[in-house]
């Protein structure tokens, strides 16, 4: 990538110190060539991408958003050779047996793993999650090379200490390599959601589910994201507003969260106007303190209580007792600009909002312009993951949405 950035400088005769040395590294030619790398790799490296492609429009050149979209579910495949040595010894001797059909071509490919639709011998429909072989094992570098990765090129402060987040990070890519983890999640969230009018989660097959191996229905859809264009604003609008309902769900309800945002776990069942939920590898689950502590802050939100939002702010850490007054106000106000939607109550405009942007470069001038900031404690990262998300689906929709009268009922 530095190497395409000096020529892409010479290229365009940049002299120097005329321009950002971001301005050239983040150019077409290493957007594809940075895509084009990561589709190759597996675990961390892939999942940062995918998380990365989901804002990269709103922080990064149009050339980045563009490249970066094939990580959300178009992955390099297991050749078929790889795909039945798997199931050979995840299965045993025969285990094609099991099946009266199998396709060898995924219909997904992913961080972990690659997606199949095959008809069990009793005529079941399934898709079967296969995990890319060695990926479990390969978590712990592939977290720490990152970090060394974000050190070198100094995307980060030097004083950031980021070492709980490291460990987080570690521990839920090794949970979400656990399919008996995820299809408890499932059942989980199946028993939670059993009689919703709105969400469908595919229910497990355990005799066909291993550690690598994890069966499920079958759900036929077109990808949520897919509806941004050529659909009416009120149906749009109902899904945005499904989305957002069952994130303050999950939060302050269930305490139990699907936390990872990625626009291809979200399926639009068009015969029934339902929304399908298909990853649960990436689910975490909050202690009433931390939740009530969120019920507490929201509700200061709403209220535009600086001193409420300054309060718990710091139990939740946020902020601590040392922090200057200076500090203290930037940190609220980022907090009440994340939260806008929950300020108006009207349907905020999601497709009209340049909200991502000015969070963005709010947060970075906080974490690089104050020697008082420190990182959110790792325990929020992966929520903070899923609030994001949801917002930037709701974006994607175009969807109109009145969060604030949402967010009244939970709180």
């Amino acid at each position: 990538m530095a190497a395409g950035s000096v020529a892409e400088k010479l290229r365009k005769g940049v002299g120097r110190g005329t321009a950002r040395a971001g301005s050239v590294l983040l150019s077409g030619a290493n957007a594809k060539r940075l895509a084009g790398h990561l589709s190759h790799l597996r675990g961390a490296a892939m999942k940062l991408g995918q998380l990365v492609s989901m804002d990269a429009e709103h922080v990064l050149p149009p050339e980045f958003a563009e490249a970066m979209a094939v990580l959300r579910s178009q992955a390099d495949i297991m050749p078929r050779t790889q795909v039945r040595r798997l199931l050979g010894r995840e299965y045993g001797k025969g285990w094609e047996e099991r099946f009266e059909a199998f396709d060898y071509d995924p219909v997904a490919s992913a961080s972990i793993g690659q997606v199949h639709r095959a008809v069990s011998a009793d005529g079941r429909e399934l898709a079967l999650k296969i995990q890319y072989p060695g990926v479990a094992r390969s978590i712990d570098s592939d977290v720490d090379n990152l970090a060394m990765f974000l050190n070198l090129a100094k995307l980060l402060p030097r004083e950031l200490d980021v070492d709980d987040i490291i460990t987080e990070a570690k521990r839920q890519l090794r949970r979400e390599a656990d399919y008996f983890a995820e299809a408890e999640h499932l059942e989980k969230f199946a028993r939670l959601l059993k009689d919703d009018p709105v969400f469908v989660v595919p229910r497990v097959h355990r005799d066909l589910s291993t550690r690598r191996i994890l069966a499920m229905d079958w759900v036929e859809g077109e990808p949520l994201e897919s509806l941004a264009t050529d659909t009416p604003q009120e149906r749009r609008d109902n899904i945005g507003r499904a989305i957002q309902d069952l994130t303050f769900r999950e939060l302050y309800d269930f305490r139990f969260m699907q936390s990872d945002p990625n626009f291809a776990n979200y399926l639009y069942l068009p015969d029934s106007e339902r929304i399908g939920l298909l990853d649960f590898g990436a689910t975490v689950e909050f202690s009433r303190e931390l939740t009530d502590r969120y019920r507490r802050i929201t509700r200061a939100i709403m209220d535009e209580d600086e001193s409420g939002i300054a309060e718990v702010a710091a139990e939740i850490g946020y902020l601590r007792a040392t922090d200057s007054a200076v500090h203290q106000d930037q940190v609220v106000g980022l907090i009440l600009m994340v939260c806008e939607p929950l300020l108006e109550d009207t349907p905020y405009d999601f497709g009209r909002s340049n909200l991502p942007a000015r969070a963005t470069s709010a947060g970075m001038d906080l974490v690089f312009g104050s020697r008082e900031f420190r990182n959110p404690p790792a325990a929020t990262a992966f929520l903070h993951r899923k609030l994001a998300g949801a917002f930037l689906l709701c974006q994607r929709l175009k969807a109109r949405v009145n969060v604030r009268e949402i967010a009244a009922a939970h709180v």
